[in-house]
């Protein structure tokens, strides 16, 4: 997802700010000195607002004819402390956008794009020296108005190494194509996150979904370490599917002053619940194949003597291709 270009000079602005904030910010032996050893510090929360662009690709399994889409995603978390030991996160969010894609039969179209997702994490942790828990999710995409439902759900684990952070996952992604297919797969990722400054973070990693591997990297920089306040994070996916790039604003609620460090180590996991799309939508081909029934009509009467009729999508699960394909032309009946 390539950037919106109101949030390129706040990149800058971002860099500039961390700065005049420096001293604001907890160096890396107060943040060791105060750590809370709780799973959960307090009860707290972050909202985050982004725009996205995905250039989709051939994965080398199937001819998608979306070929790129655009939007925006606003998504948010609350986490609680359950004891001591353990914690909870609730995350939901919506992604509204459209896709440009094109069909031998209709030409280009431009296809409209909305989805709502659910999720939460149940986990241990302990901030001085990792996270190990479990994580499930609902999302509902509705394209054009083709509804599509991802399921994914797993364990996930993180290991706190000074300025580093590990983390990983593993698990599976079920995706249902309205009522004529559904199909599970095997979902992993590995990262590595690493603090210039407790206030500024860079990352990398490799994830594989929906039967096809991309990299990532991405950046987020805290502007203060106030008990509310916000950062500038930029991410961005390159592989088979596609690429993908996403940039936003991100704010932290929270009980007392803290660095960014201390927030993603004694607060609030990752929100995910979109992160795949790119994946999931490099899956679906003929979506632009779906006209209104006068427009069909038209094509229709050009192309005689044939006509039109519906049909079942063709669903190869094992390369995670679904086509939709549900007009076919027949011979009409001379009588």
């Amino acid at each position: 997802m390539k950037p919106t270009h109101w949030l390129l000079p706040a990149a800058f602005a971002s860099l500039v700010a961390g700065q005049a904030n420096a001293a604001d910010a907890l160096d890396s032996q107060q943040f060791e000195e105060r750590f809370s050893g709780e799973a959960v510090s307090a009860l707290n929360a972050k909202v985050e607002a982004g725009g996205f662009h995905i250039s989709f690709d051939d994965n080398g399994n199937n001819d998608t004819n979306l070929e790129s889409a655009h939007g925006y995603v606003v998504q948010g978390a609350v986490s609680l402390p359950i004891g001591s030991q353990f914690g909870l996160q609730i995350d939901a969010g919506t992604m509204h956008g459209s896709a440009d894609a094109d069909s031998p039969f209709f030409g280009s179209q431009e296809l409209d794009i909305e989805a709502y997702g659910l999720g939460g994490h149940l986990f241990w942790r302990d901030p001085g020296t990792g996270l190990l828990g479990v994580y499930a999710h609902q999302t509902e995409y509705d394209i054009e108005g083709v509804d599509i439902t991802h399921r994914r759900f797993g364990v996930s684990g993180e290991a706190y190494l000074g300025n580093f952070t590990l983390k990983g996952f593993g698990g599976q992604d079920h995706v249902k194509y309205d009522s004529f297919a559904d199909g599970t797969y095997w979902a992993a990722s590995g990262e590595v996150d690493f603090y210039f400054t407790d206030d500024f973070m860079v990352k990398a990693g490799i994830e594989h979904s929906f039967n096809s591997t991309s990299g990532f990297a991405g950046i987020e920089a805290a502007f203060s370490s106030s008990n509310v306040a916000s950062a500038l994070f930029a991410d961005v996916s390159f592989g088979e599917a596609g690429t993908t790039a996403m940039a936003g604003l991100r704010f932290y609620f929270g009980q007392e002053a803290k660095s960014l460090k201390r927030r993603h180590r004694e607060d609030d996991p990752d929100i995910n619940l979109f992160d795949n799309f790119g994946a999931l939508g490099s899956c679906v081909n003929g979506l632009s194949d779906l006209p209104d029934e006068p427009e069909l009509m038209a094509k229709t009467m050009e192309m005689a003597p044939t006509r039109m009729m519906p049909t079942a999508p063709d669903y190869d699960a094992d390369n995670c291709d679904v086509d939709f394909k549900p007009y076919n032309p027949y011979p009409m009946d001379p009588t």
